[in-house]
């Protein structure tokens, strides 16, 4: 019987919540590349730039939801009475939101990151899916107000709705009525990564200390950071990733060790700027800088809707595990139907790497989070060379189940 594949409505949001248990990553050394098959980076992030053909009766006549793509690489919104800097990256599905001082400069201003699928044209910004990275005492206070209302886990959030009257892109908060959007040109720092697409398929790999290195492996808005100690990968995490103006954002949502603090959703932050040539990080403040090298991350690609559906494995003629990885990005892995494992969480694909959150685990010995490539992906099955190495031993060969 055939393996049903439905549609992706976006992705899903992983938070971290307390597993049991020991985890390694499947990469040791970091001159170790995934695949070198191929250098080409796959959008595999499940953000789509097409509108969907609905249309809302509250729409102005002629009207179509803007995609990804009619958006300004910077334009100027104003929330609750303030005006602030919307900007889209590298139209990944993360944006910034800048305060503005009385010049329209973010220059010492706060910045709100924001996950969304950018659905029919709308921007959700809520709790769950944006978090302030730092708190800059010279931010405009009110402005900075709205910012943390904003992400504030008892807040309602808003709505941005973006639509085309013709060539002409409009937005509303909330029920408002539309109005003009205009567009907003920054002077850009020089001398650092300005783009977040020139770091799409790069890989750096900075020592910041004699016997530690960090390495982080870039995706299309997406990013997975390993700690490479001696050699040996001794905790991992994974996230969104952009540029804004001249710095470097990561926010991480899939994590390897335990305790990890996840304010807000999310886990470990990251906020750099990374030279252009990319051999240096410096952080926020510029008074520590670590020597990066950089390389292509070369690996094959994966689409999501390719892997979505039921799996399972026989590996060791023992336990028969099953794998359901939903089109919510939710997921279940049982071994011989939960009575010796049961896990459940949310997953993702980076690239060719398939991430599992483990949010709820019963039985084993438990990761908090499984990653590793997926290769050999057919209608049929594939490989995935995880790094989980709990007990029962998770299988590595996948093929869709039998049925009656």
């Amino acid at each position: 019987m055939k393996k049903s594949f439905l549609l992706a409505g976006g992705f899903a949001l992983a938070l971290f919540f307390s597993a049991c248990g020991d985890d390694s990553s499947s990469t040791g050394n970091v001159d170790q590349e995934t695949d070198s098959s191929s250098s080409s980076v796959g959008d595999s992030t499940g953000v789509s730039s097409s509108s969907l053909p609905d249309v809302d009766p509250s729409w102005p006549a002629g009207a179509r939801a803007a995609t990804l793509d009619d958006l300004n690489k910077h334009q100027l919104v104003v929330i609750e009475g303030q005006k602030f800097l919307l900007a889209t990256g590298s139209k990944a599905g993360v944006f910034g939101l800048w305060t503005l001082d009385a010049n329209e400069s973010i220059v010492n201003q706060n910045i709100l990151l924001v996950v969304s699928d950018f659905n029919k044209g709308v921007l959700t910004i809520k709790n769950g899916s944006s978090l302030m990275p730092f708190d800059s005492p010279l931010a405009a206070a009110e402005g900075n107000k709205v910012l943390k209302n904003l992400s504030d886990p008892k807040g309602k959030g808003v709505d941005l709705s973006f639509i085309m009257v013709g060539d002409t892109l409009k937005y509303r908060v909330g029920t408002s009525d539309f109005v003009g959007v205009q567009k907003k040109t920054l002077d850009l720092g020089k001398g650092y990564v300005i783009d977040g697409t020139k770091l799409d398929g790069k890989r750096l790999a900075c020592n910041s200390s004699a016997d530690t290195t960090l390495v982080y492996s870039f995706y299309k808005g997406r990013y997975i950071m390993e700690t490479v100690a001696k050699g040996d990968t001794v905790s991992w995490n994974a996230g969104y990733m952009d540029v804004f103006r001249d710095m470097t954002f990561m926010a991480s949502k899939f994590s390897s060790p335990e305790g990890v603090s996840a304010a807000d959703g999310f886990g470990y932050r990251y906020n750099h700027f990374i030279t252009a040539d990319m051999s240096k990080m410096l952080d926020l403040n510029k008074t520590k800088e670590i020597p990066c090298k950089s390389s292509e991350l070369k690996y094959s690609g994966i689409a999501e809707d390719s892997i979505k559906g039921r799996w399972s494995s026989f590996e060791d003629g023992k336990v028969y595990w099953k794998l359901n990885l939903e089109d919510t990005h939710s997921y279940t892995l049982l071994a011989d139907d939960g009575a010796k494992e049961n896990k459940n969480g949310t997953w993702a694909v980076y690239g060719d790497q398939l991430i599992l959150d483990v949010a709820g685990c019963v039985g084993g010995k438990c990761a908090r989070g499984i990653k590793g490539p997926v290769s050999k992906l057919s209608k049929t099955g594939f490989t995935y060379s995880h790094s989980e190495k709990g007990t029962p031993a998770m299988p590595k060969a996948w093929s869709v189940p039998e049925e009656q």
